[in-house]
């Protein structure tokens, strides 16, 4: 095992080219990156792919990311897919960002070799472009990928130092750039370009605010693991709890259950209460529990995480435009969507003074609503999973 001190900041020439002809041997090295210690082979070699995994105790079937010396590279190994990203590639590189982009050109890099069908490569691959002295100047002398995964046991923390790094895997390792302690991070932002818009599957060092600066809001959001949809209504006593038990008990019986979260709120800022007791007792009468329930205003979070609000009466609808009108795109008049001609009358009464008969005509005209647009859900629901699953 070769071991070289290099000064991260002003790297030495000669030992750069000792590790490039180390990775030229189908050699194993450790260097410093951006955002901790990688491991780092000959991305072409298959013997030095295969002693990576192997060292690394990483499944032949999770694919490592790589290390690129230019956008003319990636353009050159994997092409551009489609066409305009590498525009938007050239706005967020070099630095913290691994980018899955599509393998369009179909190349032969063994690292991305797909091991559930020999002979094939992965469709997708994840780049990155070094913004780091020694990474950056190695990758440009060796002019060919480099792997770029985490210098740990697969399925451990994160090492910043190379003491820890020697503990891990000992005399396996071939040649050692010791740049000294690398101050911790949450590891490089991974963006997948391959979706429409673009998903941050990983947030790490690059922050989302940073990326929407970089490309714009409509070409990147946020990986998300559940659809949220949210009832509104004024006092979120009546009208809006029982929307969300009612959708909640349809969604309990489609196999979105686990992947789609259902809740309410008010657009009053009152106390905290349950549900009216005539609610609680029609909802119980149609097999619908509200005993749990407990009012909440709206707020800036709930609309944020939500994909679809559905307001029960015009005053809801306006009053979200009033005060979040950069997320009308979410506000849906519940009897008004998914109809051809506009409503005389829009709104679903609110119940509150009324007799038990009224609550229960109250119910039922929210159920039969959401039993009419359920498909319409379910549609945006998948959609949304094209995207975020």
């Amino acid at each position: 095992m070769k071991y070289y001190k290099i000064d991260r900041e002003n790297p030495d020439p000669k030992i750069i080219k000792k590790a490039a002809e180390c990775l030229e041997r189908g050699g194993l090295i450790v260097y410093p990156t951006d955002t901790l210690y990688g491991l780092g082979v000959d991305a072409y070699n298959r013997e030095a792919v295969n002693k990576l995994y192997m060292v690394k105790q990483r499944d032949m079937r999770r694919p490592v990311s790589i290390l690129l010396n230019s956008i003319q590279q990636i353009k050159e190994i994997f092409g551009f897919s489609p066409p305009s990203i590498k525009e938007d590639l050239e706005k967020i590189l070099p630095g913290r960002i691994t980018c899955i982009i599509n393998n369009s050109l179909q190349k032969k890099v063994p690292i991305f070799e797909n091991v559930k069908k020999p002979g094939t490569y992965l469709e997708k691959v994840g780049i990155r472009i070094p913004s780091d002295k020694v990474s950056r100047a190695l990758v440009y002398l060796f002019d060919s990928p480099i792997s770029a995964t985490s210098a740990n046991i697969s399925g451990m923390e994160n090492v910043f130092s190379i003491e820890n790094v020697i503990a891990h895997f000992g005399t396996e390792l071939d040649l050692i750039l010791d740049g000294g302690p690398i101050p911790k991070s949450k590891g490089s932002t991974i963006i997948d370009m391959t979706k429409v818009p673009y998903i941050i599957s990983r947030q790490g060092d690059v922050t989302e605010t940073e990326l929407l600066d970089h490309l714009g809001s409509k070409k990147i959001v946020s990986k998300k693991e559940k659809f949220v949809i949210t009832f509104v209504c004024s006092g979120n006593i009546c009208r809006s709890p029982i929307g969300e038990a009612i959708l909640k008990k349809m969604i309990s019986k489609t196999k979105y259950r686990h992947q789609i979260k259902v809740q309410s709120a008010g657009t009053l800022n009152l106390p905290k209460s349950q549900a009216h007791d005539f609610a609680i007792d029609v909802s119980r009468k149609n097999e619908v529990d509200l005993t749990k329930h407990f009012s909440q205003p709206i707020n800036d979070k709930i609309v944020r995480e939500s994909e679809l609000i559905f307001c029960l009466a015009q005053n809801h609808y306006k009053f979200l435009l009033k005060n979040y009108p950069q997320h009308k795109n979410k506000f849906i008049l519940l009897k008004q969507w998914k109809r051809e001609k506009s409503l005389f009358i829009p709104s679903i009464a609110d119940p509150i003074g009324h007799d038990p008969i009224f609550f229960e005509e109250t119910y039922k005209e929210i159920f039969l609503e959401i039993k009419r647009v359920f498909p319409a859900i379910l549609t945006r629901v998948k959609q949304f999973f094209t995207i975020h699953g």
